[in-house]
């Protein structure tokens, strides 16, 4: 994982696909499913936590790359949450900013009090 951000509506990965054919749509399928059952437990509800499936982009160029790191750090920025992506502490800038650890990602550790 290159970049991320999680928001209370939506989240952003920026993965690097080592060939792996379906890899990154079923990580994408676990973390959404988990995600909902999850939330619905959390929240003694049933049905659809996420609004659409993902969409994924191939990143190509350096230039392409540079956006993308950029558009993800300043997602809460531009949704007028935080002043600086630093301020948002559940995305990558924050986490390199700081002495915090990065979860294990495979059991899904983001706090779900942000959904």
């Amino acid at each position: 994982m290159l970049n991320y951000v999680a928001t209370s509506n939506h989240i952003h990965l920026l993965v690097l696909d080592r060939g792996g054919g379906e890899v990154i749509s079923r990580s994408m399928q676990l973390i959404a499913g988990r995600t909902a059952q999850e939330f619905n437990q959390r929240k003694k509800r049933k049905g659809a936590f996420w609004e659409d499936r993902y969409h994924a982009t191939a990143v190509e160029t350096d230039h392409h790359l540079l956006s993308c790191l950029t558009y993800i750090d300043l997602n809460m920025v531009r949704a007028g949450v935080v002043m600086h992506p630093c301020e948002w502490e559940f995305g990558g800038y924050a986490e390199m900013m700081t002495d915090r650890q990065r979860g294990d990602f495979d059991t899904l550790n983001w706090p779900l009090s942000i959904l």
